[in-house]
């Protein structure tokens, strides 16, 4: 008991209290750099898993379709927003019996000031959009046309899918303003073009 007396009295009480107060600020940050290290993370998984569909195109005959990708969470930040799309000459039902050239054309709504590439591998590497042109439709809508000049093709013989990835980059130079843009949702529509290959 003597012992800690002497302990007790030995120790500056001014620098205690500093040392207690240092340490309690340095375990506050601590639980704060770490709670808003989980938030962000979670915050930016969901946003990923919620805006990044899969659209899956199954051109089996001639002709166009169009798959449609809406764009309602997207907010400013680092990295892009990644959509995988796939083109297959089949489907459960039936085989394309004939070989196939198809083109990819992406048209898009001009709400949002977005950049966008397309992939052909998911390595990132090489934007295979050739032309970015602006028109406007009947209703004086601004439309974007992202087009790509290369002509794909796929044998009847065999079951083929391709993947394409869409990548829609928001700036973060927005991050402080992009609520005050007069629309927030943005669309998109990938279309197909089929057509059948005659030179082989």
């Amino acid at each position: 008991m003597k012992g800690l007396k002497k302990l007790f009295s030995n120790i500056n009480l001014k620098e205690f209290k500093h040392y207690i107060i240092i340490s309690i600020i340095f375990i506050v940050v601590v639980i704060l750099i770490g709670s808003y290290n989980f938030i962000q993370a979670r915050y930016e998984t969901s946003v990923t898993a919620t805006t990044s569909p899969n659209i899956a195109f199954f051109i089996v005959d001639v002709g166009s379709q169009t798959g449609q990708i809406e764009l309602e969470n997207i907010v400013p930040r680092k990295t892009p927003y990644i959509y995988r799309f796939s083109v297959s000459n089949f489907n459960r039902e039936k085989h394309a019996d004939v070989d196939l050239l198809y083109t990819i054309e992406v048209i898009t709504t001009t709400n949002l000031p977005l950049e966008y590439s397309i992939y052909s591998r998911d390595d990132f590497r090489e934007n295979i959009i050739d032309q970015d042109t602006i028109s406007t439709n009947e209703d004086g809508v601004y439309l974007r046309h992202l087009t790509m000049n290369n002509i794909n093709s796929m044998s009847y013989q065999d079951d083929v899918t391709n993947y394409y990835y869409l990548s829609v980059y928001f700036s973060e130079d927005y991050i402080n303003n992009w609520e005050t843009f007069p629309g927030t949702l943005e669309l998109v529509d990938i279309k197909i073009n089929a057509e059948q290959d005659v030179g082989r």
